[in-house]
This record gives structure tokens, sequence and C-alpha cells, in this order.
């Protein structure tokens, strides 16, 4: 997180510098600060479109809008929800564990044949008859070892650290969007650098070779500028492919269609405020303890897990059930011989009527414990007790990476402070040495290298100015995540 946050221009600047080191400066004849001076602002608001002229059917996106695509369309956010409906469901399950629940079962059978009977009188019984059954049956658990009540806490403790971090999820995607939004940004501003820093070499080109047709100038410093001049295509060259390949990766965390062009809106950055606002940095670290939704995901995951021990120590305990049911059923007969006599009644009652009316009501309770089931119930005992403890200590884990979170978030806050500071100096003083040697060339009184070097430690400077403002941008938002308060807008 701080290296991304630090660095947040990467290569942006350091190819920028490396390329002008290595062709000696860069040059541009009236450069003049592109990046504007932003106004103190606490949010990120977006206020117009690049002024660059938009392919005609491009989509401009805000920041507000790519953080709402992702938050709808981000894999980790998908799966997450996916997590709150599993456990939502097996929150229900637990519950419904305090209810009886209901079994029917119904047959009917046709049957045929001889049968031979020795249980009284030995007889032979030629059969033909059709048989029609119902049962209702309903159990209602009376004690189990507390196993419904410790799974329905354990669900509700899982189903609450699902729900949270599917909000933290949001967050660390909001966070991660903002930061690629910006990079974009930033891009397209170091581009802007480079394109007014070729124009101005251009024109100092022409100007050259004007003087040097005319006995003015050495044909040194010309080939001296054209060399300079192509460097700084080069540059610009490769300034906007960075800023295309960063736009793709912020399109790509959007799950966007990336045939469609887009633009993305300009955006005031924030500037330091006068008085330092973190002053009380322990009140800072309590509010993370108190609203980060990860650590207290994690914690209700270790809740879950206690219960769960006490759910696995219910096998010890014997198991009390109320139980009751209904069996309703009817035969009629349609051939009945026994020992060569006819015993089919005259009239016989019809199948529904006796399913309605031969009824048969049953109630009772039932007692079952494993008196000794070979050291199953201890080992499922042993492993939940392992759980719950690798839980608390990742909770605690947690608990000191949210502490640590918040302090590296106000060291890299205070730093970002005096980058800003410390760039804008150097903006100024660079550009008031870049006017003074421009001066001196014009009579002469300066040579082309120093006007190049001036002119390089100019877009330097500028470059470090946007950067400086951005990536303090960005710490803000970097302490609110590390706070728990960032909002997914």
């Amino acid at each position: 997180m701080t290296f991304s946050r630090r660095n947040i221009i990467g290569l942006s600047a350091i190819l920028l510098a490396l390329t002008r080191a290595a062709h000696g400066a860069d040059a541009a004849s009236s450069i003049t600060a592109v990046v504007p001076v932003p106004t103190s602002s606490r949010a990120i608001v977006e206020v117009s479109t690049f002024t660059s002229t938009p392919v005609p059917g491009t989509v401009v996106l805000t920041l507000p809008q790519c953080i709402q695509t992702a938050i709808n369309q981000a894999t980790t956010v998908l799966k997450a929800r996916n997590n709150v409906d599993v456990t939502g469901t097996q929150l229900l399950q637990a519950y419904m564990q305090f209810l009886p629940n209901l079994e029917a079962a119904a047959s009917y059978t046709y049957q045929t044949g001889r049968t031979y009977y020795t249980q009284a009188q030995p007889t032979f019984v030629a059969t033909t008859n059709r048989e029609g059954l119902y049962q209702l049956t309903s159990t209602l658990n009376i004690f189990n070892g507390l196993s419904d009540l410790s799974g329905f806490h354990s669900s509700s403790a899982r189903k609450q650290a699902a729900n949270l971090s599917l909000y933290r999820a949001k967050q660390q995607i909001a966070f991660d969007v903002t930061q690629a939004y910006l990079q974009v940004f930033l891009d397209h501003e170091i581009v802007g650098i480079d394109e007014s820093n070729l124009q101005a070499s251009r024109e100092r080109e022409r100007l050259i070779d004007t003087q040097t047709q005319v006995g003015s100038r050495s044909l040194a410093d010309l080939y001296r500028q054209q060399a300079e001049t192509s460097a700084d295509e080069l540059a610009l060259i490769s300034a906007r492919a960075r800023e295309r390949d960063d736009l793709l990766l912020l399109l790509q965390r959007l799950r966007v269609d990336l045939l469609t062009p887009y633009a993305i809106a300009e955006v005031t950055l924030a500037t330091p405020p006068t008085v330092y606002p973190y002053g009380d940095e322990g009140a800072l670290v309590r509010q993370a303890l108190k609203q980060r939704a990860d650590l207290e995901a994690q914690e209700q995951l270790a809740k879950a897990a206690r219960w769960d021990v006490t759910t696995a120590r219910s096998g010890y305990f014997p198991q009390l059930n109320l139980v009751g049911g209904l069996t309703g059923i009817g035969t009629i007969l349609d051939r009945q011989i026994v020992d060569g006599v006819n015993d089919v009644p005259a009239s016989q009652p019809s199948m529904g009527y006796q399913l309605g009316s031969q009824v048969l009501y049953d109630v009772g309770v039932n007692l079952n414990w494993g008196l000794f089931d070979r050291y199953l119930t201890r080992l499922t005992v042993a492993r939940a007790q392992e759980t719950a403890s690798d839980t608390a200590i990742d909770s605690e884990d947690r608990r000191l990476q949210v502490e640590g979170d918040v302090e590296q978030a106000l060291n890299d806050y205070q730093a970002a402070v005096q980058q800003v500071t410390s760039a804008e100096k150097g903006l100024k003083a660079a550009q008031e040495s870049y006017d003074a040697v421009a001066e001196r060339y014009k009579v002469g009184a300066s040579s082309i290298v120093d006007l190049l070097t001036a002119q390089s430690a100019l877009v330097l400077a500028q470059a470090a100015e946007a950067q400086a403002h951005v990536a303090f941008t960005l710490e803000e938002r970097a302490i609110d995540l590390a706070t728990g308060t960032l909002t997914e807008r």
C-alpha cells in the first residue's frame, strides 16, 4: 500500500528523469507550470472533462461513477455477496433447528397369492387385496447438549462477519479505483507538461536555425537543440503510452467493454491544511479499532469458532426428543380363500372411508446417548478448539495490523504534506532559475547547456509538484481507509 501511494506516478517520473538526463536536459523557451495550484479541498471533486477533444462516442468517466461501477462488478465484491447469501441461509437453517420437523409417507399396495400360516392353526390362505397407508410423524428436540443453541450463535456470528467483509471489500475497491483513477489523471498532467515542453523546443529550434543562418548562433547550439527536440518527442510518446496503459488498467478494474472509447474527468486535488488535523494519534488508533470492518469481521469469526467448540461438546451429552405421529390404513379384499372357504365379507367400507376413520395416534419420548464412540467426539472437540485458537490468533494479528496501518498512514500523510511544500518551493525556484537563465541566453551571457539544464530542472519540478499533490490527495483517502471511515463515493 505504501509503495503504490508514495510512488503513484510510478514509471512516469522515473522515466521522465532518466530521459532528460540521458540527453542533457529538457528544454522549453517559454515553459510555465502546467499543473494548476489546487484550491483547498478535503474531497476529490470532478469539475470538468479533459480539454482535449474526445473521440466521437467517448464515454467520460467520473471518479464516483468508476467507484460505483467497480463496486457493482468487481469480482471481490461479487464473491463477498455470494458469501453473505450463503451465511444468511445457514442462519435461517440454524434457527429452524428449534422447531419440530414434519415428515409424511404414503403407500398403496396390490397383493395376490397363496400363503401358509403356522402362527396358530396351520392355515392355507389365498388372497387378492389392495392396501393403502399414510403416516405423519414429527420430532421435537428437547435437549441435545446445547448443539442447536451454539449452532445458532455460530451462524449468526458468521452472518455478521460476511456482511462486514462485504463492506470492507467495498471500501478497498473504492480506494483501489481512486488510486488507479488518480494515476491516469497524473499521467495526463505529465503528458501536458511534455506537450508544452516539446512545443517550446520546436519553437526554439526554429529560432536557433534562423539565427545560425545569419551567423548569430553556432551550429553546435542548433545540433544540440535538434537532439533535445528529438528527445522531447520520445518522452511525449512514452508519456502518452503510459497514460493509455494506465487507463486500460483502470477499465479492467471496472470490468467494462474495452472496445468502447473512454476518458476520465478532471479532478480538483486537495492541498495540505494549515493546521495538522491528526494531533491525537491515539484517538485515531482507537477510532480504527472501533470502526474497521475487517477487524470486527475477524472477531465475529473468532466468536463463531468458540461457539463451534460448544457444538462439538454436545456429543458428550444425551439427546432427548419428543416424538408424535399418526397412521391411517385401509384394506380392500378382492379374494380371500382360507382352507378352501371364501372369507370375503359381504360388504367392505371404501378405501377412503377406512383411511379417514382407521387412524392410529401415538406420542412418546425417546432418549439416545452414545456412551462410547471410539473417541470421535473428543477428536471433534480437539479440532474445534484448534480452530478457535487459530481464529483468536488471527483476530489479534488483525488488531495489530490495524494499529500498524494507522501509524503507517499517518507517517505517509506527514511525508506527503512535506513533499507538497517542498515541491511547490522547488517549482517556484526552478521557474525563477529558468527565467533568469533564459534572459541571459538571449543576450549571450549563458550557454545552450545552461538553458537546457534549467529547463530540465523546471520540467522535473512540474512533474514533482503534480505528483506531490496527487499523492497527498490519495493519502487523505488512505487515512480514511486505515480508520475504516472511507465511504463508497
